[in-house]
């Protein structure tokens, strides 16, 4: 239940509502998470009017406040196509309204297709206090556990890797039940992200180069049965669409050639 309500102008104002060490406090995005979890008494600090909206893009990367709505990722023209078809089948129209990226990497599980694809990118988050700065694959694992801060501000990605994914799902208003990202550097760097199983996605392969990125998918899920899948189906299908992906990204190339 939420017994008290706070709506900060500032980041600075928001970490200070969040630290009181008196009262138990807890940021609102979207609300989308809150929404889910009122068990308990706690105060609200809401981040409306914190600044933390933004996208900020240059030559390099990608910055996005954490309190940017998975609707803003669509209508940005700098966001990569692949972002967007995964907001596109990850959230119906009125949650893409509501919620926001940080909210949606705190609450959302393995079968996510966009925080899949973040993790293929290597998506770095910052957190206050302190400015902490941590890779969404070392976060994800640990998230239930401890957090860097009490206020995730922002994410940061590369604008230089191609990418794309592959996902299988029983219907298509289903939730995926494997999903394959491939994220591709100029360097050669490769990098396979899986999702469809588990509390968060996976990655199986960050290499120089994208050879046996197959391999490492089937690896990857050699125990990733549930009650959607055997663990069998999953590596057989992960290792074909991670080949699929990569034929994707030469074919982008090619065409850029």
């Amino acid at each position: 239940m939420i017994a008290d309500y706070f709506r900060p102008s500032s980041v600075a104002e928001a970490v200070d509502l969040l630290t009181d060490p008196d009262s138990v406090r807890k940021p609102l995005g979207g609300g989308t998470y809150l929404s889910r979890h009122q068990d308990t008494e706690f105060g609200v600090v809401d981040l409306q009017d914190s600044g933390l909206d933004q996208i900020e893009v240059n030559n390099r990367e990608v910055t996005a406040g954490a309190m940017v709505r998975l609707c803003d990722l669509l209508h940005h023209p700098d966001i990569h196509p692949e972002i967007k078809r995964a907001v596109k089948i990850d959230a119906s129209e009125n949650i893409r309204n509501a919620a926001s990226i940080g909210g949606w990497l705190i609450s959302s599980d393995g079968r996510s297709i966009l925080s899949t694809v973040f993790l293929a990118l290597d998506t770095a988050l910052t957190w206050e206090p302190k400015g902490v700065s941590i890779r969404l694959g070392d976060w994800l694992p640990l998230r239930s556990q401890e957090s860097p801060g009490v206020l995730m501000t922002s994410m940061i990605w590369s604008k230089q890797p191609h990418m794309t994914f592959e996902y299988v799902a029983r219907t298509p208003k289903d939730r995926p039940i494997l999903i394959v990202a491939v994220a591709q550097w100029k360097s050669g760097r490769t990098r396979v992200a899986l999702g469809g199983y588990g509390h968060s996605a996976v990655i199986a392969m960050d290499g120089t180069e994208e050879n046996g990125s197959d391999l490492a998918a089937q690896d990857a899920y050699f125990d990733a049965g549930d009650q959607w899948a055997t663990a069998h189906y999953r590596r057989d299908v992960a290792a074909k669409l991670a080949l699929r992906c990569l034929a994707k990204l030469h074919n982008y190339k090619e065409s850029e050639d």
